[in-house]
């Protein structure tokens, strides 16, 4: 049975026009590309040193982890009328002749 359907396919897509792809690029804001400082000091001797290179790679961390989340949203976000949009964000656009 899928031989048959593998073999009528091609027979049925013959007929008609290829769909020609437009792709829409979403408008990622320029900030999102700057990267995200974490510790960028001498490597840590003591507790103190230690402690502050933790908290600036967290502070790194989530400065990241937010801006990834933020593209996400817009790559991830609905296209025209509600119509969710596929990974790529492209459509197909049918020819008319």
């Amino acid at each position: 049975m899928r031989l048959c359907l593998l073999c009528c396919w091609p027979l049925l897509s013959a007929c008609t026009s290829d769909p020609v792809w437009v792709a829409f690029s979403p408008s990622v804001p320029a900030d999102l590309f700057q990267p995200c400082p974490g510790y960028l000091d001498l490597p840590p001797v003591n507790e103190g040193q230690i402690s502050d290179a933790l908290i600036a790679e967290a502070r790194g961390r989530d400065c990241a982890n937010g801006k990834l989340a933020t593209v996400a949203e817009i790559l991830n976000s609905t296209g025209p009328n509600g119509a969710e949009l596929n990974h790529l964000n492209m459509r197909p656009i049918h020819a008319t002749s």
